[in-house]
């Protein structure tokens, strides 16, 4: 049976990466949410997608130029619907003890935007191991090959996805060099060939970002997980 998780919490129905987007999923009975991490200012891992404050906040300028305490006093639910107003931006750590009181599972996206990979990943790891949040109920994710890398090098017993927009010709490669247990990628961009390699190489397969039913009709035999910003269209 194919896994439905919400993209950024549940991104269609409330602000991406906020609290609000895991009350959502819970209410919908999603047992996956997807949702995207990095570094503030002073080193603290925030649940946040975008380099800069402008489409997501009342902030301006590069997230990552202002501290976690800084962040926090943005509003980041009103730019969505009047009724979000006063949604604060989550710590890494607010965003998975909320996400494990719900008894949600989680793919935790690691976003480099040019900020150093190890303090990063040694972030996230501390917050992880502070939660004690389920290992069996977490997989991190990124596009950074790099990333990954190190974060397998640092704490092999994290479960990793490799995420692609176009599939490169060395992917197998890659997800070895992670010992990954899923690859994660752009439906648009994937045929069906591809998709049936992955699953014979032994690796789940995801998809992203998928928001009507119909777009995926010739991948679905083949997907574990469908990524999508409104997931209740495929419940």
């Amino acid at each position: 049976m194919v896994i439905i998780a919400g993209h950024r919490g549940a991104a269609g129905s409330t602000p991406e990466n906020s609290l609000a987007g895991l009350d959502r999923a819970a209410q919908l009975g999603l047992h996956w949410v997807e949702f995207d991490t990095f570094l503030s200012k002073d080193h603290q891992a925030i649940v946040f997608h975008d380099e800069t404050l402008e489409r997501c906040s009342n902030g301006q300028g590069k997230a990552a130029e202002h501290t976690l305490a800084e962040l926090q006093t943005l509003d980041v639910g009103a730019w969505f619907a009047p009724e979000f107003a006063g949604q604060t931006l989550p710590s890494l750590r607010e965003y998975l003890l909320h996400a494990k009181s719900l008894k949600l599972k989680l793919n935790l996206e690691l976003k480099y935007h040019q900020q150093p990979r190890q303090q990063l990943v040694e972030a996230v790891i501390k917050e992880i191991e502070h939660c004690d949040f389920p290992l069996d109920d977490l997989l991190i994710s990124s596009f950074d090959h790099q990333s990954l890398l190190f974060l397998h090098n640092q704490a092999p017993q994290f479960k990793l996805a490799q995420l692609y927009e176009e599939i490169p010709n060395n992917w197998q490669q890659q997800l070895q060099d992670i010992k990954a247990v899923a690859c994660h990628v752009d439906y648009q961009q994937t045929s069906v060939e591809q998709a049936k390699q992955i699953k014979l190489a032994g690796y789940r397969l995801s998809t992203y970002t998928v928001n009507e039913p119909k777009e995926i009709t010739a991948l679905l035999p083949w997907l574990d997980m469908v990524i999508s910003d409104f997931p209740e269209r495929f419940l």
